[in-house]
């Protein structure tokens, strides 16, 4: 691992919530080249002392005290859904870049409006997609499109994980816009449209609802343009895998653990040859997306996730839901 750049080519890093994705990013963030978590913010100070103790920097308690420290350049906010549209304009307009857990917001319209909050105040909001800042991610889209497989035809996706319901987690609230859908059917939904570059034409989903009102676990269809099908599933309750399956006109692709794996991919062409691609990582996951984010503010390059990948997420997200019978908050 190189040693951090200086100050004047690195990001000080404020995190808004204390809870698991926050201290997965701080637990990476060390192994960043560019960036230093410097603050974290949580409704109390206790809890946000702990946090420091735990991952460095300062604890804060409240989130608009942490927007109000001039020492904050970048702000990472892990808190739930429903707070990500007030608190990325609060911080934008307090002069911080802003990488935003996914979904970017409850809904399309509250996403686009933190964009253009971001486009009046000249700083950076990109959506935290962190799969997608992988080296295997990008060689699997760059195989892809290369035509090694042949015209993409199908796509088939999951991502589940097996947690007791609660009623303390955000992801049980409607008004949160929580449910599987919103919290890793996202993934897949963002992969099927990265890989074909296209938005869907057609899109379903069904879910099985808890009692709360938010989809406990989901399958959904879509199809791009008239030659691709995909299909995915999502869950919140349910013991499955993360496998990915990719399959064209000369071969297929099989991914397993793929959102937060690092190993490569298996590619099997249509004389039956196999070849294993590696793409091997050089950091950690969120210490890459968290460079990634650097990359944009500092050096200016494109962002991984940009603003019409977000906005077409999101509208494919909203659509997905009442497809379902899920709720939309906000519209």
């Amino acid at each position: 691992m190189s040693e951090k750049m200086g100050t004047e080519s690195s990001l000080k890093w404020g995190i808004l919530g204390t809870g698991m994705i926050a201290g997965k990013f701080a637990t990476d963030l060390p192994g960043a080249e560019r960036g230093t978590l410097v603050a974290t913010a949580s409704r109390g100070q206790e809890s946000a002392d702990a946090f420091a103790a735990k991952h460095g920097g300062r604890g804060v308690a409240g989130y608009q005290a942490l927007l109000d420290d001039p020492e904050v350049e970048a702000v990472y906010i892990s808190l739930p859904n429903g707070l990500h549209n007030e608190w990325a304009i609060k911080a934008l307009r307090a002069g911080k870049h802003v990488l935003c857990e996914k979904p970017g917001a409850r809904n399309t319209r509250e996403a686009e409006e933190m964009f253009a909050v971001a486009e009046e105040t000249g700083q950076v909001l990109i959506e935290a997609f962190m799969y997608r800042a992988m080296p295997v991610v990008k060689k699997v889209i760059e195989v892809v499109r290369s035509g090694e497989i042949g015209d993409l035809r199908l796509i088939r996706s999951n991502f589940t994980f097996c947690r007791e319901a609660s009623m303390e987690d955000a992801r049980y609230h409607p008004d949160q816009a929580g449910g599987s859908l919103m919290d890793v059917g996202c993934y897949c939904l963002n992969f099927c449209r990265a890989l074909t570059g296209m938005e869907p034409t057609e899109l379903q989903a069904i879910a099985r609802l808890h009692p709360a009102g938010v989809d406990e676990y989901a399958a959904g269809t879509l199809r791009f343009g008239e030659d691709i099908l995909a299909t995915f599933t999502c869950g919140m309750t349910v013991v499955s895998d993360d496998k990915t399956f990719i399959a064209g006109t000369k071969g297929r692709i099989e991914i397993s653990s793929f959102w937060f794996g690092q190993q490569g991919f298996r590619l099997t062409r249509e004389d039956g040859q196999t070849e294993v691609i590696e793409a091997p990582a050089t950091k950690p996951l969120y210490a890459m997306e968290a460079d990634a984010f650097a990359e944009t503010v500092l050096d200016g390059v494109a962002p991984w996730i940009t603003k019409e990948d977000t906005l077409g997420n999101m509208a494919a997200l909203d659509a997905l839901r009442l497809s379902a019978g899920v709720p939309v908050p906000g519209i």
